[in-house]
């Protein structure tokens, strides 16, 4: 069973998907230097494992700090994830908050046209 475990840096979050634990989540600052490196093995885990592992199961995303290439990259995380969802796969996500506004801006730039349900917590 392939199980992603990445330390959270400085510049880039901590990102675990572990299906003998059932924990799906990433935390922390996302501004690495090349988004999309950092993030592609985790796309092709989802593409790859997400229908087997991801059903009935929610990906939590507390991040904290995200710069205008991260925020792509996290949009196509969001749009895998949605793909499954259509497939059938019951997969929802928990997007932690620190103010309304935030959340709209989440709300704007990420949530529109998805189907996955998204469930939105403000941060404690």
């Amino acid at each position: 069973m392939e199980t992603i475990n990445i330390k959270a840096t400085d510049v880039s979050p901590e990102v675990i998907f572990d299906p003998a634990g059932k924990k799906y989540s990433i935390s922390g600052w996302s501004r690495p230097e090349s988004p999309s490196k950092f993030y592609d093995p985790l796309i092709k885990w989802i593409e790859t494992y997400g229908e087997k592992h991801l059903n009935n199961a929610t990906v939590y995303f507390k991040i904290d700090y995200f710069n205008t290439p991260s925020a792509r990259v996290l949009r196509e995380i969001l749009d895998q994830l949605d793909k499954l969802h259509a497939k059938g796969v019951k997969v929802s996500v928990n997007w932690y908050y620190d103010d309304d506004s935030s959340k709209e801006e989440f709300e704007y730039e990420f949530a529109q046209g998805l189907k996955l349900p998204i469930h939105f917590l403000e941060k404690k």
